[in-house]
């Protein structure tokens, strides 16, 4: 249902092109899919955009031309439509789309929760948080690190967080710098960044730093003054620095083939855990990364490249 949303939003989401263009199932082939592609890379287009184009080629049956143009009404129907709240479009799309009927009732019960948890709210801000939120539930055990804005932080804490570029014209930025208001703002999301701290919270900044090409030297921000110094340990300079070497793996990979071979719903073997199908598609070419699900095992995450799958 997000992928809808976010493909309606931004044609050009190629991610979320490959998860629903068979989703629910329209009968479109590996054969028509990798027509797409190769439309897609010839003229340097998206992948919707590139299934329009393939729409009007002659070597398509009119079936099949049938099945992509109302795919394509859909989605720039969803595009057109003034949605007032994320709440309202997924409704929209959980209705229309036909995914409703696919569904069990577990996982209808689950997209209801993500309508009723929606509410309100602004749809990009909406896909934009369900976007971080999918991400950490995906992080179950082991040690992480997670990049993100201050802003993309709201709401969620971590036992450790590293707030970088504590400096003037960094954190304030320098555009705020004019305005009271716009400073305060700034000392806001300071804050907030600072909070999302449960156990221990560093805050680092460079005494130089290259900026449009020249070394200037960097003041410690103005926020740092408001922090009470019997809360903090003061380290004045990093008196260690550690080098890593990072080897480069190259492997030849078909990325022409990527596309076609693992379209979602496809099924797939593995050379140890067997038979499965593939439930979700992530990035393109070469990082082309697949959700598997096999009976005795479950879902694994596996990257193409290395995965030596085979299609069924």
């Amino acid at each position: 249902t997000i992928a809808y949303m976010r493909l309606s939003l931004n044609h050009g989401d190629n991610v979320s092109f490959r998860r629903i263009i068979n989703c629910p199932p329209r009968g479109i082939g590996a054969s028509t899919l990798s027509k797409i592609e190769h439309e897609a890379k010839k003229k340097s287009l998206s992948l919707f955009d590139a299934m329009k184009v393939t729409i009007r080629a002659d070597s398509l049956a009119s079936l099949v031309k049938d099945k992509l143009n109302e795919f394509a009404k859909l989605i720039e129907g969803f595009s057109s439509a003034k949605y007032k709240s994320a709440a309202e479009m997924l409704k929209a799309v959980f209705e229309k789309s036909g995914y409703a009927e696919t569904l069990d009732e577990e996982r209808a019960k689950n997209v209801a929760e993500l309508i009723s948890f929606s509410g309100g709210k602004d749809i990009k801000d909406f896909i934009d948080k369900v976007s971080l939120l999918t991400t950490m539930d995906e992080i179950t055990r082991g040690d992480y690190v997670s990049l993100m804005t201050l802003h993309s932080a709201k709401g969620l804490e971590f036992p450790g967080v590293f707030i970088i570029g504590v400096e003037e014209g960094v954190l304030p930025h320098f555009k705020a710098l004019g305005s009271k208001d716009e400073i305060d703002e700034e000392r806001r999301l300071f804050y907030v960044g600072m909070t999302r701290a449960k156990d221990i919270l560093w805050l680092t900044g460079a005494s130089k730093r290259r900026l449009y090409s020249k070394l200037q030297n960097q003041e410690p921000s103005r926020f740092l003054k408001d922090i009470p110094r019997n809360c903090c340990q003061l380290v004045e300079k990093v008196t260690h620095h550690s080098t890593i070497k990072i080897t480069h793996i190259k492997v030849k990979v078909d990325s022409e083939r990527s596309f076609s071979l693992y379209a979602t719903g496809c099924r797939v073997k593995h050379p140890t855990w067997g038979v499965g199908v593939v439930r979700d598609c992530f990035g393109d070419g070469d990082d082309l990364k697949v959700t598997v699900n096999f009976p005795n095992i479950g879902l694994k995450r596996l990257a193409v490249k290395f995965a030596n799958l085979q299609k069924m």
